[in-house]
């Protein structure tokens, strides 16, 4: 499942910190596969406790084939109606996303940005979901 084109992609390197750091233009160029996605009965349990209606949740990772691997993970929930939404707190990633002229936008902008542009991709659709 090729989610992106990788053709206008700048080629990404790892820092010290261990973050691979991006512009927003260079993560949305990368080409991502779904690695895995499955469903977690005890984070949906999780979720509930927390106020939040989960009819089912899980965990997805999506995540480049490129020497150096740009990996995206997010806890997701869905509802009783079939709609999936990022859970809570439940994007992880190797990427700092920065500036055009390579500052660091920081882990919360980073993670504002990373929800962003989930909400832009296909991951809610059943089939996207390891076939949830």
């Amino acid at each position: 499942m090729s989610l992106r084109s990788s053709q206008h992609a700048a080629s990404p390197k790892r820092s010290l910190d261990g973050y691979i750091r991006l512009t927003f233009d260079a993560l949305s160029s990368l080409n991502f596969q779904r690695k895995l996605a499955w469903e977690d009965p005890d984070l949906q349990q999780d979720l509930i406790v927390e106020d939040v209606p989960a009819f089912c949740a899980g965990y997805c990772e999506w995540a480049t084939n490129d020497v150096l691997q740009v990996s995206i993970g997010w806890a997701w929930f869905g509802l009783a109606n079939g709609r999936r939404f990022i859970a809570p707190g439940g994007i992880s990633s190797n990427v700092m996303l920065v500036t055009q002229t390579s500052y660091d936008l920081g882990m919360h902008r980073t993670d504002e940005l990373l929800r962003a542009w989930l909400s832009g991709e296909s991951w809610q659709i059943s089939g996207a979901i390891s076939g949830l």
